[in-house]
C-alpha cells in the first residue's frame, strides 16, 4: 500500500491522505510531520492501522474541540457527546486527559460559571441550583464547594423573584406566592422574612 496524494480540504487544518488512490482518512499538519508521511512512501498493514487509529482520534478530537468551544461543558457533557458520535472508551479517555490539561473542560469552572449566569437571569435558590448541577452529574464535592465559596444569597434571590412576580395577578395573594417559591426550593422561614420586610415598607 502506497501514500499516493495528500490534499488540503479548504483552508482548514485538514488534509485527505490516499491510499493507492482512494481517500481512507483525514489528519491535521501536525500529526502528518510526527509520523513523517509523505506521497509515494509504502506502507505496511500495521503501519496503515495505526494511523487510521491516530486519524480516528484526531477526528474525535477536533469534534470535542467544537463542542467546548461553544460554552462551558461539564466533564460528563462531553464524555456523553463523544459517546453518541461513537468514539471509544480508549479514546474519550484520551481526549478527556487532554482537554482537562488544557483547562479546556473544568468542572470547577463550569459550576462557577452556572451559578453565576444562573443568578443574574434567572435567580433561583441554592437547592434549586444543587438539584439542577446535580442533574449534569456534576460531582457533589464540587457543587458543595463552589455553593460556599460564592456569596449566594436565598434572600438576594428571594427578593429579586418576588420583585418580579408581584405584578402578576396570580402572584398578588401572598398564600400564592409563598406556595410557589417554596415549590422552587426557598426555605419558609426566609420567604416570612422577606414577606415581612415589604410589609415594613
Amino acid at each position: 500500500m502506497r501514500i499516493t496524494k495528500i490534499v488540503q480540504i479548504g483552508k482548514e487544518d485538514k488534509f485527505g491522505i490516499f491510499v493507492d488512490d482512494k481517500l481512507s482518512f483525514y489528519l491535521d499538519s501536525q500529526t502528518i510531520l510526527k509520523s513523517s508521511l509523505s506521497i509515494n512512501q509504502d506502507l505496511s498493514t500495521v503501519q496503515l492501522d495505526k494511523i487510521q487509529a491516530l486519524a480516528t482520534y484526531h477526528k474525535f478530537y477536533l469534534l470535542a474541540l467544537r463542542y467546548v468551544s461553544r460554552r462551558f461543558k461539564s466533564e460528563a457533557e462531553v464524555i456523553k457527546y463523544l459517546t453518541q458520535k461513537g468514539a471509544s472508551k480508549e479514546d474519550i479517555k484520551t481526549i478527556m486527559d487532554r482537554l482537562i490539561e488544557l483547562d479546556l473542560v473544568n468542572d470547577e469552572r463550569y459550576v462557577q460559571s452556572y451559578i453565576q449566569n444562573r443568578l443574574e437571569f434567572r435567580p433561583a435558590s441554592k437547592r434549586k441550583i444543587m438539584f439542577e448541577l446535580k442533574k449534569h452529574l456534576i460531582a457533589s464535592e464540587i457543587i458543595n464547594r463552589s455553593l460556599l465559596n460564592d456569596q449566594i444569597s436565598d434572600l438576594d434571590a428571594l427578593r429579586s423573584i418576588m420583585q418580579s412576580k408581584r405584578h402578576l395577578a396570580k402572584y398578588k395573594d401572598p398564600l400564592k406566592l409563598m406556595r410557589y417559591l417554596v415549590g422552587i426550593g426557598f426555605n419558609y422561614s426566609d420567604i416570612k422574612e422577606i414577606l415581612a420586610e415589604e410589609e415594613i415598607k
